[in-house]
């Protein structure tokens, strides 16, 4: 895969279907699964890399990360057969472009991953640039999506560094080819459908109600635009639906303690992806290793709050930014602030955390036949500075899908700091078990988060709660 840092001017009308939105899935989950980064060494020499001025400096192990992600509409890695059967067309493409744009910024502690989808219609101020063949162009106003074909990389990091006022320190690019691969290597992805979904012109046709897609499927469900009366900002939600699916599902078990999927999944995404030149083997692994205590939960999706619409003479119809609301969510990631609070499990979310980890004793039982889950959740949770009381051990008999948090009800605060750190965790008292809380792991473990020992803040305003990874897919 090639990607250069400029390309031509702006070709014309926006051609129909050719819409590469949910690549930008793959490139996430691995951001936000710092297992899945265990295998970088394998798959480095996978990945393209450009430069972009401006790019590549350090950042630190403990600071703040700002990371661009640009789902391209490249058609490279797809036969005209394929392009057909998926409804992308093939031929006299052009140049690739972009009409799917998300800022990703990682907190210090690494305990938050903010999302903020950039609509692709908006009016933006482009920058003045120089173009491949040497042009220099001036500074105009345009639609968002014009900054990546008019100047590619380098345009698309400069136009979003003005409009937000943040500083990007990577930029990763991701063409479709991949996606298709990626999505039927973890097996699928859950989907939850309100109502009946069918558009000839991105190939959509499902039925109403919660079922699993493959590549094809997924490629038309997150493409589709015209199915909805919200056109490009409906389509935006079904993307975060879909990539907080699809987080969820190559964190879990049955993705990362599979080495043939997990095998799969790293490959179909390495030859698929294109980074700064300062996004390298080393910046990967130290990535890796901050969010490897990230949960679904505290990964939380938004669109960046939008103003009227207006009609622009020589543009077109443009979307524009709500000047007071956008600064401010901005200026709530300049300060590293989350946009959601980090939030613990639905069994412990009603009570107050007291108990700090490193004053509770684990024991930890794996519940499921997956080898190796009962010693990773011991990990992961010593890792959070609880006291782990021996290797994990097989338990006596299955527990099913939640992992359950047992505890002597004397020590039921200690309990409820265990059940916050395990999204998903059941609390279930025993009496007489003692002072160590016991951990029975079930098949639908995901990893841990971090605790807080406060009262999780209230709601500071009336706006709708972020989405997050960790939300069940039918939530609106």
């Amino acid at each position: 895969m090639t990607s250069p840092t400029t390309r031509p001017g702006l070709a014309p009308a926006p051609r129909r279907g050719l819409r590469a939105v949910a690549a930008v899935a793959s490139t996430l989950v691995l951001l936000t699964s710092g297992v899945a980064w265990a295998g970088v060494a394998q798959f480095d020499a996978g990945v393209t890399r450009i430069q972009i001025p401006g790019l590549g400096g350090e950042v630190g192990h403990s600071d703040p990360m700002n990371i661009l992600l640009v789902a391209s509409d490249s058609r490279d890695g797809i036969t005209r057969s394929q392009a057909a059967k998926l409804h992308l067309g093939h031929d006299n493409y052009g140049a690739p472009r972009t009409d799917t744009m998300m800022l990703v910024h990682i907190g210090a502690d690494a305990g938050s991953v903010s999302v903020i989808s950039l609509p692709r219609d908006t009016l933006a101020d482009l920058p003045a640039y120089t173009d491949a063949q040497g042009k220099k162009h001036q500074a105009h106003q345009a639609k968002l999506n014009a900054a990546f074909a008019e100047g590619g990389p380098t345009g698309m990091v400069a136009t979003v560094e003005s409009m937000t006022g943040l500083k990007i320190d990577h930029y990763v690019e991701i063409s479709f080819s991949g996606f298709l691969r990626m999505v039927d290597a973890v097996g699928g992805v859950e989907v939850c459908l309100p109502t009946a979904l069918k558009d000839k012109n991105s190939g959509l046709d499902l039925p109403a109600g919660r079922q699993t897609i493959q590549g094809a499927q997924a490629l038309a469900y997150v493409r589709a635009r015209y199915v909805d009366p919200t056109s490009d900002l409906g389509r935006m939600k079904r993307q975060q639906k879909f990539i907080a699916s699809i987080v969820k599902k190559a964190t879990s078990a049955g993705t990362l303690l599979n080495p043939v999927r997990l095998d799969s999944f790293l490959t179909a995404v390495a030859h698929s992806i294109t980074t700064d030149s300062g996004l390298g083997k080393d910046q990967m692994l130290d990535l890796a290793d901050r969010l490897k205590g990230t949960s679904p939960s505290n990964v939380a999706f938004e669109t960046v709050p939008l103003g009227a619409p207006e009609k622009i003479p020589g543009i077109g119809d443009v979307l524009t930014w709500d000047k007071k609301k956008a600064a401010a969510l901005f200026t709530a990631l300049k300060n590293d602030q989350p946009i959601v609070a980090p939030a613990p499990s639905a069994s412990a979310s009603a009570t107050t955390v007291t108990v700090a980890p490193s004053a509770i004793s684990v024991a930890v039982l794996n519940g499921t036949s997956t080898t190796g889950l009962g010693a990773r959740a011991a990990n992961d949770l010593a890792g959070l500075k609880f006291s782990i009381a021996g290797p994990a051990q097989n338990a006596t008999s299955p527990v099913g899908s939640a992992t359950v948090v047992s505890y002597d009800p004397r020590w039921d605060q200690s309990a409820k700091t265990v059940a916050a750190a395990i999204p998903g965790s059941t609390l279930t008292p025993v009496a007489g078990l003692g002072r160590t809380i016991r951990v029975t792991v079930g098949t639908s473990y995901a990893g841990v988060q971090k605790v807080t020992v406060a009262k999780a803040p209230s709601p500071s305003s009336s706006s709708p709660a972020p989405r997050t990874a960790a939300d069940d897919i039918c939530k609106s």
